[in-house]
């Protein structure tokens, strides 16, 4: 007979595997029956969260990053469709869209606050655990069992053979869990939009960025704890006042209050309306004036003072020119106060939450910054680095050892901001050389400035300068070539601006040797 059947049976005391049965249900904890359970279920329900389209898998993102990143190919490579005022203007409305919209900062905030919860939840509970499997006696739940590992009134004592595999694997199953928190956090406090912090380094770039009159060109909160505040109205709004307003609306829709027809208003111009009011007012002022005039006409023959009336009439009108005076007054007055008041505008809303700066962060860990920034020069009116020319005031000519040192005009807020970018690399470098009767002539870096070149040159022969701007060893920009001719003879020249003779001083002279040659021929 089996131990299961019959019980009574002296051979089942030696049954191991009889008895591990008896004392299976006294000695194992809740982790111990139940971890595996455990793991399993946050498994499903992290990797189920990444089958939800809330930002990965979503079309709203895929269709605003496919919209960006046709934009961003065809300024890149510099189509000729680029060219186009119409796709220059299809362009602006879905850059316009872009900065608008929040789209992508919002979900992205959802779906990593969703992770992070699950992640933190997992971890604690998976923490608790685990220290029920290791031997310092911690039992935060109560959970652990309480008969100490014996059974059977004392007679047996019980091990559990996979108590340190479920220990080590809760211990690494903790470890994966934190990182991924922390990755979480992370991209949730990316989505907050802190200038310079967690990632959104453009943003302090596009507060910078200023357009021709010198106005900022995009509205950026750079202070940090506005950014937190509006961030918490936000979510505020989201948790209370957002069900309300989807409530009301359902309510509407459903007792289709959208179908009684509005009444049309036609507002007539303000323009119209004020030259009407105006009209009306002289003209009362002249039916009254026409009142008091007959008035007093009539009152004068009643009382036969007609001819006083005449001989005083001299009289009257420097009174009457004294009466208009005031009344000329009083009408600027009205004037005055009927003045037209300035519309009043909407402030604008920040941009950090915008989905164009959203798109161009995510961009910088995989693209240069430096494109980046040289992007948006071609979607802002923002002077870009083409712009640079050959300085013919600073350029100058050192006669003591004829070397020609070359320097560009400034590109403004572009170059700064570029020179920003590339601080720890040593900023942006101007590389070109001179093309010459004797072949290509390679530039020297000046210690006064590393943009500036300098050339070894003979003095009366012509120059081409071929040059671009560099960083990061990439180049990103080509300059337009500069041609000049050292004169022949510089002792005029010393003696007015002395060894350092400016560009300017032998650009002049050889444009005028140049003129006066035609003038001859002709």
């Amino acid at each position: 007979t089996s131990c299961e059947s019959s019980n009574t049976n002296p051979n089942c005391a030696l049954d191991w595997t009889y008895q591990s049965g008896l004392c299976k249900g006294e000695v194992q904890s809740f982790p111990d029956a139940s971890f595996h359970y455990l793991l399993v279920i946050f498994a499903l329900l992290l990797v189920g969260l990444l089958t939800v389209p809330i930002y990965w898998g979503s079309n709203a993102s895929k269709e605003l990053f496919d919209n960006f990143y046709y934009i961003w190919a065809k300024l890149k490579n510099g189509d000729e469709e680029c060219k186009d005022v119409e796709w220059k203007r299809r362009m602006h409305f879905v850059l316009d869209q872009l900065k608008s919209g929040k789209t992508l900062s919002t979900r992205y905030a959802i779906y990593h606050g969703l992770a992070l919860v699950l992640d933190l939840v997992a971890l604690v509970v998976v923490g608790l655990f685990t220290l029920n499997f290791t031997d310092l006696g911690l039992d935060p739940l109560g959970v652990a069992s309480t008969s100490g590992g014996k059974c059977a009134a004392d007679g047996f004592t019980c091990a559990i053979p996979n108590r340190d595999l479920f220990k080590w694997f809760g211990v690494l199953t903790c470890f994966v869990l934190l990182v991924k928190a922390i990755i979480n956090l992370k991209c949730l406090l990316f989505s907050l939009g802190l200038p310079g912090l967690f990632g959104r380094n453009f943003l302090i770039y596009a507060d910078n960025l200023k357009d021709n009159s010198d106005k900022s060109i995009y509205n950026i909160q750079t202070n940090p704890i506005m950014v937190l505040l509006q961030t918490l109205l936000v979510v505020l709004k989201l948790i209370f006042i957002a069900p309300i307003q989807w409530l009301l609306a359902f309510c509407r829709f459903y007792a289709r209050k959208h179908d009684s027809p509005k009444e049309i208003i036609k507002r007539l111009s303000a323009t119209n309306i004020r030259a009407e009011q105006k009209e009306t007012k002289k003209v009362e002022k002249e039916a009254k004036a026409l009142e008091t005039a007959v008035n007093g006409d009539d009152a004068a023959v009643k009382n036969g003072d007609a001819a006083a009336k005449n001989g005083d009439a001299k009289k009257e009108k420097p009174k009457e020119k004294e009466e208009k005076k005031p009344k000329e007054a009083e009408e600027k007055k009205e004037e005055k106060k009927e003045e037209p008041k300035s519309t009043p505008l909407v402030a604008r809303p920040a941009q950090n939450w915008s989905d164009l700066f959203f798109i161009i962060d995510i961009l910088s860990y995989n693209i240069d910054q430096c494109d980046l920034i040289l992007f948006m020069t071609k979607i802002n009116p923002v002077p870009g680095l083409e712009n640079k020319k050959v300085n013919v005031d600073i350029s100058y000519l050192d006669t003591s050892n004829n070397t020609m040192v070359v320097s560009h005009t400034d590109a403004g807020v572009i170059e700064s901001l570029l020179d920003t970018e590339l601080a720890t690399e040593g900023g942006l470098q101007i590389v070109g050389w001179l093309e010459g009767p004797t072949g290509i002539m390679w530039s020297q870096r000046t210690k006064d400035s590393p943009k500036n070149l300098a050339f070894a040159v003979s003095l009366g022969s012509t120059y081409e300068l071929v040059s671009a701007v560099y960083g990061r060893g990439r180049m990103l920009a080509r300059l337009q070539n500069f041609t000049f001719q050292c004169p022949q003879d510089t002792k005029k020249q010393i003696k007015k601006y002395g060894n350092n003779v400016p560009l300017s001083a032998f650009i002049s002279q050889s444009l005028f040797q140049k003129f006066s040659s035609e003038g001859v021929t002709a």
